[in-house]
Order: C-alpha cells, then sequence, then structure tokens
C-alpha cells in the first residue's frame, strides 16, 4: 500500500480551529505531506498508550555515508505534539516529507499539517 498524502491548511487572522482540521493517521502505511520551509506538524494521540512519531531523512553525509538521523519524537497518551518546521534533508525524492507512527491503534491518533 501507498502513503496517505494529507492536504496543508493554511492559517488564518482567525486562527485554525485543530478540532476541525485534523485527519485519521494512516498508522499502517504512514502519512506524507509537500515539503515547504515553514510546514508543521500536529499529531493527536487520543490512545491510552504512547506513539512514536519518526519523520524519515532519506539523505546521508560524508565521505562514509553516514545516514542523517530522523526527526520526531514520543507523544505520551492523551497529549499532543507540533513537530517542524522541516529542513530539506527531510525532502524524500518526490518532494513529500514522510511520517511514520509506531505504538498504538489506528483509530485514535489524528494529524493535520499546518501552513
Amino acid at each position: 500500500m501507498a502513503r496517505t498524502a494529507l492536504t496543508a491548511v493554511a492559517s488564518s487572522e482567525d486562527g485554525i480551529n485543530l478540532e476541525t482540521v485534523d485527519t485519521a493517521a494512516e498508522l499502517t502505511d504512514g502519512n506524507s505531506f509537500a515539503w515547504t520551509a515553514d510546514r508543521r506538524v500536529w499529531i493527536r494521540n487520543g490512545d491510552d498508550a504512547s506513539l512514536t512519531v519518526a519523520f524519515p531523512t532519506p539523505g546521508t553525509v560524508g565521505r562514509g555515508s553516514r545516514a542523517i538521523a530522523d526527526g520526531g519524537g514520543s507523544i505520551p497518551a492523551g497529549e499532543h505534539r507540533l513537530f517542524g518546521p522541516f529542513g530539506p534533508e527531510f525532502r524524500q525524492a518526490d518532494g513529500s516529507v514522510w511520517i511514520n507512527y509506531t505504538g498504538t491503534t489506528p483509530t485514535s491518533v489524528t494529524v493535520a499539517v499546518l501552513d
């Protein structure tokens, strides 16, 4: 299966109601979104177990081709986190940023990409 692409939501003078713009995360195959320098990702873990989120980096550096560390972190049960912005090292070959999830059930995690 393929990653589920997310569309960014733009902020306005009235702000963003995160309760209405988030969508269910694709925990099996992950999500993706088009890379821009100022984009952020808001993720809510509505489960009763911790969630780990990773933003893979495809590149390497140096003569030894050392992998660039992935971004991300842990979201405790019932909490939310804001990630980003994402530098160009997170951009995959197709121009997107990937989001991988581990550690909880598919129906309890929501995500929104914010401009």
